[in-house]
């Protein structure tokens, strides 16, 4: 166990990025799923639309997550050799295309939404509600897009705690915001929607104003962020492209189970709805782990000290499984009384109940296979690796199953969900193997 708790630095990093990312996490998590949870009181309808919606937002999300992981490889690593000047200019990057993703998302959101609804769903007041939604959340994604660049940037430069005090903060309005266009206002789930967008707007001036106010050495002058050229960005494609495809496709087939799951009815989606939303609340842990793991790791090669990274890259994984174990402990003792939380159909109730005892069981491997991917593989410029793997689990073992389970054999709800897990078994196998082969051990800067 010394090999583990014996490096008293390396838990002292980690809980001091972990912690905060972990915070914060938990806190977007929560602005995110507080429609889910405040239009809950309204029926199944209101909370599969809600859901449904923010499938959109789950893609532009995870697209951008791709974007930022990708350039964080290099952020950190030129923070590792304090080259500030690439620091920034990497973040430049990011800022245009995740900008650009955002506008993309934010104009088929608005254009399209009954086409997008009617993926996802079969049920006609569900398709009203959720266009809605759409029409009136779409503009928060472009605020989103920026913050997301600066969160990341400051996580990588070691300022962890700035971003999860101002996502408390949007968190906070949110719940303000959405409580009066809810309930006060009467806008139902369009209500929701505004509340979102007065919370995103308003976290990205708190986020701007706290940077300028602490002299933040993310910022500087515009131009800066903007001085690239192809010498720069070429090595950015091969290692960037591969992960902006890789959460892509993985969004696209994550989002794809929501297209399966429609067989199953309404009220079978209010319950995935609502076990996918507590999932994400108790993941924080691992990808706080994971994110706090990037950071260390592409600092560290960045110095060009490939053994410590090789042995914190065996901690991050021990740690990983170690508080996962506590978190799905959690969850399986308090899953009925989050469950009685919504105000739903007494079937969806119980669905969402068996499903929160698979998640419970699954969260140790969600995590490790996180902490592998996301922490330490692409640490090392791994990406490729990750793109295979993550692409071939969703849409050969997760997605089949899924799409077998509801549309062809009919099987309850819960038990799909549950068999869809196969997916992170198969994904830990390979995972672990590259992790442990030391083949993702590499310099880029």
């Amino acid at each position: 166990m010394n090999k583990f708790f014996g490096d008293k630095q390396f838990i002292k990093n980690l809980a001091y990025l972990a912690i905060p990312i972990i915070l914060n996490e938990l806190l977007n998590s929560a602005v995110n799923m507080l429609d889910t949870f405040m239009v809950g009181t309204l029926g199944d309808a209101p909370v599969a639309a809600v859901g449904l919606g923010n499938q959109v937002f789950f893609l532009f999300n995870v697209v951008a997550f791709g974007i930022n992981s990708g350039t964080a490889i290099f952020m950190g690593q030129y923070m590792g050799k304090n080259d500030l000047p690439n620091v920034h200019r990497s973040m430049g990057l990011a800022f245009i295309l995740t900008f650009f993703v955002a506008c993309v998302f934010a104009l088929a959101a608005t254009a399209f939404p009954e086409t997008i609804m009617g993926i996802y769903s079969k049920d006609a007041e569900v398709i009203e509600m959720g266009v809605g939604y759409l029409r009136a959340v779409a503009v928060s994604y472009l605020f989103t897009a920026v913050t997301v660049v600066f969160n990341y940037a400051l996580k990588i430069s070691g300022n962890a705690v700035q971003p999860m005090l101002t996502t408390l903060c949007s968190f906070i309005i949110n719940f303000a915001a959405n409580y009066f266009f809810i309930f006060v206002m009467d806008k139902g789930v369009t209500g929701a929607a505004l509340g979102t967008v007065v919370a995103r707007s308003c976290e990205l001036v708190i986020q701007f104003a706290a940077m300028v106010k602490f002299k933040r050495l993310i910022l500087t002058k515009p131009s800066n962020y903007f001085k690239l050229n192809f010498k720069f960005c070429a090595p950015f494609i091969g290692i960037t492209i591969p992960v902006i495809l890789n959460e892509s496709m993985w969004a696209f087939g994550t989002t794809a189970y929501n297209i399966a799951y429609k067989y199953s009815g309404t009220v079978a989606q209010a319950a995935v709805q609502i076990a996918s939303t507590v999932q994400s609340l108790f993941m924080v842990t691992g990808l706080g782990i994971g994110s706090a793991c990037a950071v260390i790791l592409t600092n560290t090669l960045g110095a060009g000290d490939k053994q410590k990274a090789l042995d914190n890259s065996h901690r991050c994984m021990f740690f990983g499984v170690l508080i996962s174990v506590i978190m799905g402990c959690v969850l399986a003792l308090s899953s009925s009384l989050i469950v009685s939380i919504f105000n739903v159909d007494e079937v969806a109730r119980d669905y969402a109940l068996k499903m929160l005892f698979a998640v419970a069981a699954a969260i140790v491997i969600k995590t490790v296979n996180y902490v592998n991917i996301c922490g330490i593989l692409r640490s090392g410029g791994d990406t490729a690796f990750c793109l295979i793997l993550d692409t071939a689990s969703v849409w050969l073992v997760g997605l089949p199953i899924a799409f077998i389970g509801s549309a062809v054999l009919s099987l309850p709800i819960y038990v799909t969900f549950s068999l869809v897990y196969m997916e992170e078994a198969v994904k830990l196998i390979f995972s672990v193997r590259r992790v442990l082969s030391n083949k993702w051990l590499r310099t880029l800067v």
